[in-house]
């Protein structure tokens, strides 16, 4: 376990290999549960899985037993820790995976994260039976973590103070009393606000309230048109089949009036037109444009409108127009002692102040925000009646932070940035920030928080309990502070940590401007309960770890210097608090490009690198997982977000000093079986650019400097732009090693894809690859009607019966079109047998290998252009692993190949034709 000499140390399985696709599975289905893990306890901008967290914690503390049995039986048990469905393991594996890491480590070591975020390093430590300690800067995500972490384990086995013996009781789990309580304080706290701001609601008989929807409105630009335009993008309010109902905004005089319309027949059109922010007038069509609409909102001339009311009756969701009752204006009493907190300034991702909506206050109708003070202010209270009603401290913090909470995500879900979702069920309110961004909504729905729906108190509180579930039980409370990640290293004794942390975003997420959103909310709620996290009145902004250049005079270059000396200061300070023999464990993620660069020269890769370096640590090992949904976009270019890489960093122990060509040497060299490496562990094509910065950092960071010819040392950026040159050549490459039908299939997909193209350019790729059509379309690549063009035949055009065992002409193109089709259509047992069939072949004629790197090609030449095959071949590649080793323990099935018609006789004559 402890260094030796000369920086020598016991390897960790992590320094060795991890499961990574089973890493993979279970962060993918833990961020595609909707309820019942700790991301439901509050909104938090793009945290980590905490299946992968989880792993890394482990496999960073415990000894890898060298190749053989031991190592493999390890690995084995890492994937019981992280169950396929993104659940926590058993209590079980839990105690085992306790007695491994106290086998490794006679002191447990403080388990570190100075990026709190939501919680979850500090929780998967304490599930694993470590001492814990996470900070963050931004006070929401310290209040987060410290729910979970410090607040919580003491009451997980604590009596109900309530004695309310409430139905809804969580089947005797350990934290039934505390939900118990959650529940009865929850109803004092909304009978009480009921009571003073529920008429400002009025309710129509027949029905639960569910929704208002509202449309702003701004005047006609035609001087001569007096009307109010409403400002909506869809007229549709429900699409449930049964169900439907639509809008219509009609002309009655100088007024515009919404009908609603029962049924899919109803009148359908919006006043918005293409493209942002472009409306036209109802009565007279002037059109209304941005510039128009800005004027109007910095002038405070944007007014609202109700559209319709939703309400939920014995039939089901029902839609009604607006009426007398509905519209009633209500003096509503608006607290005066709000804190007027400005919306972030970066109109890229905060767009409302262009439209006058300055402030987060701006965001809120006058009963929304008389709603949430009182919840807020009513919330404040509940600490002391605790008390009072004879319970702990320990029980009163953690009920108090858990209602405060509830309150800043019941504001989530009643703003102006609430969409109305229309979908297949019962339209709903859709909460705020589905992306990180403020955006302005035209048309949006106000939810009814006293109901059970979207955006309701009981709603909030309901999916907090649901996070009690999964939280461990037994375990000592970790400890979480607000601090500056620079100064983190502090908290600690010396060389006593594990390290490991998910690092913000370089410049992607605003932070500390989104949180302002909820900060406004917890503070009013909660500042005498943790005072020492909400003692400014808005979030701490100047020295947030992130590159905004609208902190730095505008400029991109100042805010990346900024982010590079941060991080340096911060990983300066984390070795000091690491102990010797223990990796630093960094989990990083970055958009597919930015306006630096593309991919892996990413000013975001640069920068955290160059950090990284510069604090004297290496990069000694990577690895990539990844996290994203189902639902992810391969061709959404910058949008999308890659795999996060795992980065093993331990202090830099490099003497030797290199020069450019040595370099390339040793990356032509090793980045090869890496990428192979990667390849064969599942790493998406979509994400094997970032994949390998890994092993080619690793590599630079192995030389104290790295000589360019002039005698200047290579820059970070230059390393990676090397390092992506080296990695795009070797894939670029493999082609020649492909058969020749293949190869004419590559060279004919770049350029018409599955469209059809004149046989005379196909003629010339035949020559180009040794090829005859005949061969092609026997073999089952390409179609060969009508006559005079060629077309390779897309995925719905492949025979369903396939039998690759008796396929006479065989390529990797076939079997790699074929794999794809049948992943999609029958997942990876469907995958397996085909690749059964391929190894049951005597003549060894297909190289599953290609396939995968063929396959990985493919996506490359796909990405961005054609969607559907680019998410066919990036699902199959990540699936790989999985479906090498189903195949193993299947028999090749035959099937009856299909009989080809004899139609290749006008080719050969227009052959004939062309070499005249």
């Amino acid at each position: 376990m402890s260094q030796g000499t000369n920086g020598e140390y016991r390897r960790k399985l992590i320094d060795v290999t991890l499961p990574l696709t089973q890493i993979s599975y279970a962060s993918i289905a833990y961020k595609e549960r909707k309820v019942g893990t700790i991301k439901n306890l509050h909104k938090w901008f793009a945290p980590m899985p905490t299946p992968a967290l989880r792993a890394l914690i482990f496999a960073s503390l415990v000894d890898d037993p060298g190749p053989g049995k031991e190592r493999d039986d390890l690995i084995e048990f890492v994937k019981e820790l992280v169950p396929f469905d993104g659940t926590a393991p058993s209590d079980d594996i839990l105690r085992r995976a306790r007695r491994l890491i106290a086998a490794s480590n006679p002191e447990l070591p403080t388990v570190m994260d100075p990026f709190a975020g939501g919680g979850s390093t500090i929780v998967e430590a304490l599930r694993l039976g470590l001492p814990a300690v996470s900070s963050d800067l931004n006070p929401v995500a310290a209040l987060v973590t410290r729910a979970l972490g410090e607040l919580l384990p003491p009451v997980a086995l604590t009596p109900a103070i309530s004695k309310s013996n409430d139905a809804a009781r969580m089947r005797d789990l350990p934290y039934d009393g505390f939900a118990d309580d959650l529940r009865h304080y929850a109803a004092i706290v909304q009978e009480k606000v009921k009571e003073r701001v529920g008429p400002y609601y009025p309710v129509l008989e027949g029905g639960e309230p569910v929704a208002w929807l509202w449309a702003r409105t701004a005047p006609c630009t035609n001087p001569m048109c007096e009307v109010r335009v409403p400002l909506f993008g869809s007229p549709w309010l429900s699409k449930q089949r049964g169900r439907e109902a639509t809008v219509e905004a009609v002309v009655n005089g100088d007024k515009i009036q919404f009908v609603v319309h029962q049924g899919k027949e109803g009148p359908a059109k919006a006043t918005k037109g293409a493209g942002r922010a472009q409306f036209a007038c109802p009565k007279c069509s002037s059109p209304l444009g941005e510039k128009e609409l800005r004027a109007a909102g910095q002038s405070g001339d944007l007014g609202l409108q109700l559209m319709a009311y939703c309400m939920d009756t014995k039939s089901g969701r029902t839609f009604v127009s607006p009426s007398a009752e509905l519209e009633r204006s209500f003096d509503v009493e608006v607290p005066d002692d709000l804190d007027e907190i400005e919306i972030g300034s970066n109109t890229r991702d905060f767009r409302t102040g262009l439209y006058g909506l300055r402030r987060h206050i701006d965001l809120y109708t006058p009963r929304q925000l008389a709603v949430l003070a009182a919840f807020a202010d009513d919330v404040a209270e509940v600490y002391d009646q605790i008390l009072i009603d004879g319970g702990s401290v320990e029980q009163a913090r953690a009920i108090t932070t858990l209602l405060g909470i509830c309150v800043s995500k019941m504001a989530q879900a009643n703003s102006s940035l609430v969409r109305w979702r229309t979908r297949l069920g019962p339209s709903k309110p859709e909460p705020g920030f589905g992306t990180q961004a403020m955006p302005m909504l035209w048309d949006f729905a106000e939810a009814y928080p006293f109901g059970e729906s979207v955006g309701s108190w009981s709603a909030q509180i309901t999916s907090v309990i649901g996070v009690l579930k999964s939280l461990p039980i037994g375990v000592e409370s970790g400890r979480v502070v607000q601090v500056d990640a620079r100064r983190a290293g502090d908290l600690v004794r010396p060389g006593t940590a594990l390290i490991v942390t998910d690092p913000p975003y370089f410049g992607q997420i605003n932070y500390a401007d989104l949180s302002d959103y909820f900060y406004l909310w917890l503070r009013r709620a909660l500042h005498d309960i943790h005072p020492d996290l909400f003692g400014t009145i808005a979030t701490p902004k100047s020295v947030e770890l992130v590159a905004n250049p609208a902190r730095h005079e505008g400029s991109k270059e100042k805010a990346q210097q900024y982010f590079i000396d941060g991080f340096t200061e911060v990983f300066t300070s984390l070795q000091k608090a690491s102990r010797s023999d223990l990796p630093i464990v960094v989990a990083y993620a970055a958009k597919q490009d930015d306006s630096e660069g593309a991919g892996a020269v990413s000013s975001a890769w640069v920068s955290l690198l160059q950090a990284v370096l510069t604090s004297e640590l290496s990069v000694v090992g990577t690895m990539p997982i990844d996290s994203t949904m189902s639902t992810r976009q391969v061709s959404q270019g910058a949008n999308a977000l890659a795999s996060y890489i795992i980065l093993i960093c331990r202090p830099r122990q490099a003497d030797d000093v290199a020069d450019k060509s040595s370099f390339l040497t040793q990356l032509q060299e090793e980045l090869p079986d890496a990428i192979e490496a990667l390849r064969k562990g599942g790493v998406s094509p979509l994400d094997m650019g970032q994949a390998a910065i890994g092993p080619g950092m690793r590599i630079f960071s192995g030389y104290k400097e790295v000589l360019q010819p002039d005698g200047k040392p290579m820059t970070v950026r230059e390393a990676l732009i090397e390092i992506d040159k080296a990695a795009t050549a070797i894939i670029d490459g493999e082609e020649a090693e492909f058969d020749a039908p293949t190869r004419f299939a590559l060279k004919w997909f770049r350029q018409f894809a599955f469209d059809r193209g004149a046989y005379g350019d196909a003629d010339v790729v035949l020559r180009q690859t040794g090829t005859a059509i005949r061969d092609l379309v026997e073999a089952g690549i390409v179609s060969n009607t009508p006559r005079s063009t060629v077309c390779l035949l897309d995925f719905d055009e492949l025979p369903a019966n396939y039998d690759p065992v008796k396929d006479n002409r065989i390529s990797h193109w076939e079997v790699a079109m074929h794999l794809a089709k049948c992943f999609k259509e029958q997942g990876i047992d469907g995958a397996a047998r085909l690749v059964a069939g391929v190894r049951g072949r005597t003549d060894a004629a297909i190289s599953l290998d290609r396939v995968n790197r063929l396959v990985h090609r493919l996506f490359k030449i796909s990405d961005r252009k054609y969607q559907k095959t680019a998410t066919m071949f990036n699902e199959l590649g990540t699936a790989w692993p999985d479906i090498m080793t189903a195949a193993q323990n299947v028999s090749p099935e035959r099937y009856v190949t299909p009989e080809i018609d004899d139609l290749f006789s006008s080719f050969e004559e227009e052959a004939e034709d062309d070499d005249d």
